[in-house]
């Protein structure tokens, strides 16, 4: 079957429901402080590579202060007592991008959203356009796709592509294109069918 109609089934379906739900939790998100925008930042650099069930869960564990205030070695150390697997550079990572917590609100206001997503891609180490895409749309911002393997498995059946892959950068947004293409078509913003994509390959809506 083909995407539109899988999508169009579970807009009429309770489904639609919980995912209009989450994406209200998204909008909320966004007008939150800088520290709990920082600490969803985390939350994608953790999922890198990852799943979001083991992102969720390290997030739940080490807790926003850890993100914030946890030199790098106490925040490596924490890490691996979770058993997250990149211990080592997900620590140096959030250590690092603290500098970009002052200027998440504004961010948030900035009207060029892929200027945004541009900007967190080349100023933040372990973010690439899949982490900065899951970012956005988690505070509320429905321009982009997050193109996980689930995503372009589907993308892959959909239009007879083998092998996609989400790098380079032109690679990544030539992927996404298929997606906001369908979008257009569906009158329904990209982060929004990636919803729908998402809880149709693997039955789950979460973040």
């Amino acid at each position: 079957m083909a995407i539109i109609d899988q999508v169009n089934f579970l807009v009429n379906s309770e489904a639609s429901g919980l995912i209009n739900a989450r994406a209200e939790d998204f909008r909320r998100m966004g007008k939150s402080s800088k520290e709990i925008l920082f600490g969803e930042l985390c939350f994608c650099l953790l999922t890198a590579n990852t799943s979001a069930e083991l992102g969720i869960r390290t997030q739940e564990m080490i807790g926003l202060d850890g993100f914030l205030y946890y030199d790098e070695e106490k925040l490596r150390d924490e890490l691996k007592r979770v058993k997250y697997r990149f211990y080592n550079v997900r620590s140096r990572f959030i250590s690092q991008a603290r500098w970009i917590i002052d200027e998440l609100p504004g961010l948030m206001r900035e009207k060029d959203r892929s200027g945004i997503r541009e900007y967190l891609v080349e100023n933040v180490k372990g973010i690439g356009y899949k982490e900065a895409s899951h970012f956005l749309r988690n505070v509320g911002i429905f321009d982009f796709v997050i193109l996980d393997k689930h995503i372009l498995r589907m993308l892959g059946e959909e239009f007879g592509l083998e092998k996609l892959k989400n790098t380079p950068r032109k690679e990544y947004l030539k992927n996404e294109e298929l997606v906001i293409d369908l979008s257009g078509k569906m009158k329904m913003e990209p982060g929004i069918l990636d919803l729908y994509m998402w809880k149709i390959a693997t039955g789950k809506i979460l973040k």
